[in-house]
């Protein structure tokens, strides 16, 4: 098991286990234990942050690098290999034409976000020619 850092109920039994230093899980809670467990996990998402340090390497000696990484914190740490050609897993996607800036907003009154002040980006702000919108 590994320490979440947020739950986060998204009902129908649903919870989104978030985590700081491992992979993310979407779970399910069950009321009846099916196949043995209560807690039945959907989807993983894979966390390589915090990277505390990396390095490129020719594993195959067939001259494509790939990074291997020393990711996570405390108990969760590992050791991660990023090979060329694994792609993203788009989760959502939204199409906006004419946006000239974004960026997002601190729920809180502080300047900077650190992990343990608690101040979470809680807004998406888009900038286009002739207006601002905020999400």
């Amino acid at each position: 098991t590994s320490i979440p850092s947020c739950l986060s109920f998204l009902g129908g039994s649903m919870v989104f286990v978030g985590a700081a230093y491992t992979d993310s899980q979407l779970v399910k809670l069950n009321s009846q234990p099916g196949g043995g467990t209560l807690i039945e996990s959907l989807e993983s998402y894979t966390n390589l942050g915090p990277i505390v340090d990396f390095v490129v390497v020719d594993l195959d000696r067939q001259g494509q690098g790939q990074v291997v990484t020393c990711s996570g914190a405390y108990k969760d740490g590992s050791i991660r290999i990023i090979r060329n050609g694994i792609g993203i897993n788009e989760l959502a996607s939204l199409e906006l034409t004419g946006v000239k800036g974004m960026w997002s907003l601190l729920e809180g009154a502080k300047d900077t976000m650190s992990e343990d002040d608690g101040l979470n980006a809680k807004y998406l702000v888009l900038s286009f020619f002739n207006e601002t919108k905020v999400l």
